[in-house]
């Protein structure tokens, strides 16, 4: 009978682990085939700190072939490592453009943070509209949206994950995605 309770146990806690895991894949934000167009962000870090401007205008004046355009509702510690899992590409690649956008409760204060701790290239920005581009259509249930796009808009990768944790744990994957635009 104890063996039958730890068995049932064991499998219980193993389809929670999987459901949590499929559901931080599951949540869709964004566009899947085209970036939305231009918005407008104000800058915390970066060559255009303390201005409003728009940075997809920026990096396709720039003719960037390939962009990375996260939004989050957090910047902690997971945000930082997968702006800084980008931030290793473009330090070694001027061609990749890349920018974190501030939505939801983020502030100004907790970018600046976020910089003074892990010392970014990528630009910290707020979105002008709090809750982000709405063309953009990010889900309020995604605490981070990631776009990796091509010249011309076109979305080659769209990820979205529920909590941050999830997103630090595909960083990886996220910056592999960056690569393959570059190709």
């Amino acid at each position: 009978m104890k063996n039958c309770v730890a068995g049932c146990v064991a499998l219980l806690v193993g389809a929670a682990l999987v459901y949590s895991v499929a559901q931080a894949d599951d949540v869709k934000s964004g566009p899947d085939k085209r970036i939305a167009g231009a918005f407008n962000v104000k800058a915390i870090t970066g060559e255009k700190a303390g201005e409003t401007f728009c940075y997809v205008c920026k990096f396709n004046a720039e003719s960037r072939p390939a962009v990375v355009l996260i939004f989050s509702q957090k910047a902690d510690e997971n945000v930082a490592k997968v702006v800084k899992a980008v931030d290793g590409i473009q330090k070694n690649n001027d061609k990749l453009g890349t920018v974190l956008v501030g939505v939801g409760g983020v502030t100004e204060t907790d970018l600046e943070k976020l910089q003074s701790t892990h010392k970014l290239t990528t630009a910290l920005t707020v979105a002008v509209d709090k809750n982000g581009p709405p063309a953009y259509k990010l889900n309020p249930q995604a605490a981070v949206t990631v776009l990796v796009y091509a010249k011309g808009g076109t979305i080659s990768k769209n990820f979205a994950f529920s909590d941050t944790k999830s997103a630090a744990a595909k960083a990886t994957e996220i910056a592999s995605a960056a690569k393959d635009v570059l190709k």
